[in-house]
């Protein structure tokens, strides 16, 4: 909220200080909320197949959320305080939105229970050298680490693309709202049909197949760019196959801790998740740079593209992200945890009765 509410002032120094200060806060705030958010997934349960169907659902969480704030942002503002500027509809909106968040927040703290005892390693005071030294021998993770790097760079090139590609491409600025619709539609629909997709195919297999798809339909659009009925329909369908990833990435994380666990002593659900964070983080502002870069690659001035600037945005939004789903099938193709994780459970399971023959699995 107080982000949001910042004194008017314009670009005096204290302004500026203070909006820098609150969304750094904000930002830390964030952080603190979504690791063990995530990290919950690997704490809830240890089968990986309900890992995925809870992956599926926060992730149709997101999407549904990404759609109510992107419609109703804007038309609050205005309600509340007469013009799409206003700062008192900015503050309100914001408010009504922080508070339903919390809430929903507080939900999962009094609903979701951990069900996946600690280990007597876990409990000790632990050195972080030693942790990061297990890390960096966690292939699987390291593996979803670099997948979700380009997962996000790729996200950051379609949004963020997709209003230079209506503009000057397609030449049509409505069709800003329709692509990116599609874009959050195919986030939710695919949140829905991953678990399932995955459980019959495989986790990388299916993953690998759906990037696939989505370059071969991706380069497809390319002859489509002046037909909005079409190309939203198949950009519709490339970004629900090359979304199982996306979809699945916090699943797949969930799963490396058993890998950590086992290899390490400790299952460190907080350390992974927060490396995974990271690489959201990472791979966002990877994205956004990419497409400054590709931007000022093909010389783009606003006020005179012309049609050799207008075709290298189409292949900005088009190849680019072909290329990076490329690199992804790179970055998750050495992962082969899920063949592996029965013999890691059953291995940790008998180190705990080992160790404590009362201890639960």
């Amino acid at each position: 909220m107080l982000t949001f509410l910042t004194p008017a002032g314009g670009d005096e120094p204290w302004t500026i200080t203070y909006a820098t200060v609150t969304f750094i806060l904000v930002g830390l705030a964030y952080s603190i909320v979504n690791v063990p958010y995530g990290a919950l997934l690997s704490m809830a349960t240890r089968d990986s197949g309900t890992r995925m169907k809870l992956a599926g659902l926060r992730s149709f969480g997101v999407g549904i959320g990404l759609i109510l704030v992107s419609t109703l942002t804007q038309p609050l503002i205005t309600a509340i305080g007469g013009v799409p500027t206003s700062r008192l509809g900015f503050g309100v909106t914001i408010t009504i939105f922080s508070v339903a968040g919390m809430l929903l927040i507080w939900l999962v703290h009094a609903w979701v229970k951990e069900r996946v005892a600690l280990t007597p390693a876990a409990r000790e005071r632990g050195h972080l050298g030693a942790s990061l030294r297990t890390l960096a021998r966690n292939r699987p993770w390291l593996s979803v680490f670099a997948f979700s790097i380009l997962s996000f760079a790729r996200l950051g090139v379609i949004t963020g693309g997709a209003v230079y590609f209506a503009l000057h491409t397609m030449r049509d600025p409505a069709a800003i709202s329709v692509i990116l619709l599609a874009f959050s539609l195919s986030a939710v629909v695919g949140s829905l049909l991953t678990a399932p997709i995955l459980r019959v195919i495989g986790h990388r297999r299916g993953i690998v197949l759906g990037l696939v798809a989505y370059i071969a339909l991706t380069l497809s659009l390319v002859p489509l760019r002046e037909q909005l009925v079409a190309f939203t329909v198949v950009f519709f369908a490339a970004n629900l196959v090359g979304g199982l990833g996306f979809v699945a990435a916090p699943a797949l994380t969930a799963d490396t801790v058993e890998w950590q666990e086992w290899r390490g002593g400790r299952r460190e659900e907080g350390l992974l998740f927060s490396g995974y964070s990271m690489s959201t983080k990472v791979g966002a502002a990877l994205g956004s740079a990419l497409l400054a870069w590709g931007l000022a690659a093909i010389a783009y001035d606003p006020a005179a593209v012309t049609p050799a600037v207008a075709g290298g945005i189409m292949w900005l939004f088009i190849a680019l992200p072909a290329g990076l789903a490329v690199l992804q099938i790179l970055a998750i193709a050495p992962y082969d945890l899920q063949r592996r994780l029965p013999a890691i459970k059953a291995e940790i399971s008998a180190r705990r009765h080992a160790e404590d023959p009362a201890a639960r699995p």
